[in-house]
């Protein structure tokens, strides 16, 4: 384990952080937004930060103009709304068009009302440029987040992270993956998000892929880096086949996180005995990890 290094001015890859945001044009976030851009363009700014964002704004008319934004995000506008995992699959599927993953470093997914503090994304770059070996990075996120130079020296540690820790904090604000291994990871499962067949696990799913392919060349910052809502504990019922599902797929590839998979169906018990899960909703879940168990491919 080491401490996150000093970032040095300059550039470790032609683009150094890869971004990928979506956002409802008609939803009334152009604060939050606002919010992540200006921490974006901080880290741009004061550490020479190379960054490409690509963002895709839902719901935007035909005829209405893009709004004014900063040279490295590429915007893309739709008139309608699609699931989670659609709109990141556009983005990536431009990105790839574009030849960007090619010359990128590290690849993010922040939500439009994520931000990130000051230190963050070059502290998270530096774990990257200096262990050639590292594929993924994580840490915690909190409405009221740490500025990485503030914090006491233990906390600044980056460790080996075990299935339960990852599995506990993985989100798409809260992993940083290489952009390789991101590459080899490919496109967010449509089936799994909001909006999509299968309510939420999109997020898990995605990095719990690329956890397994990486073979578990990843870290653990014990931090909130990234600003963001709070989590809320009702939606845990409501995000639960999904998240099931995401472990479920990927237990066939890895014992530990089989172990996590057993871990939820305990909890999908114990959120039916507190009510926050209806017992039809318990049965669909389980029968959809059945379906995800038995279409995974074997552990290799």
């Amino acid at each position: 384990m080491s401490a996150v290094p000093a970032i040095e001015r300059g550039r470790y890859a032609e683009v150094d952080a890869l971004l990928f945001t979506t956002t409802d044009s008609a939803g009334g976030r152009s604060d939050e937004l606002e919010r992540m851009i200006r921490s974006v363009e901080r880290a741009i700014a004061t550490s020479g930060l190379r960054v490409v964002q690509y963002l895709l704004l839902q719901r935007h008319d035909a005829g209405r103009p893009l709004p004014e934004l900063p040279d490295y995000i590429r915007a893309t506008a739709i008139p309608e709304r699609v699931s989670l995992s659609r709109a990141r699959n556009l983005l990536l599927d431009r990105a790839h068009t574009d030849g960007v993953f090619e010359r990128s470093l590290m690849v993010a997914f922040p939500d439009d009302d994520a931000w990130y503090p000051a230190g963050t994304l070059e502290g998270i770059l530096a774990l990257f440029a200096g262990d050639s070996a590292l594929d993924l990075a994580i840490c915690r996120y909190a409405s009221s987040p740490s500025v990485l130079s503030d914090l006491p020296v233990d906390l600044r540690v980056a460790r080996a992270v075990k299935a339960g820790r990852f599995v506990a904090n993985a989100s798409s604000n809260t992993i940083f993956i290489r952009a390789a291994r991101a590459a080899q990871t490919g496109h967010f499962d449509e089936a799994l998000g909001i909006g999509a067949p299968i309510n939420g696990g999109e997020d898990l799913d995605y990095a719990l892929r690329a956890y397994v392919g990486s073979a578990g060349k990843a870290v653990w910052i014990d931090a909130p880096l990234v600003g963001h809502r709070d989590r809320l504990k009702w939606v845990r019922g409501q995000y639960y086949a999904g998240s099931l599902y995401a472990l479920s797929r990927s237990a066939a590839a890895s014992r530990a996180v089989a172990l996590q998979t057993a871990r939820k169906v305990l909890v999908g018990f114990y959120l039916l005995l507190r009510r926050e899960l209806a017992c039809s909703d318990f049965l669909r879940a389980l029968r959809l990890a059945l379906k995800a168990r038995r279409s995974a491919p074997a552990r290799s």
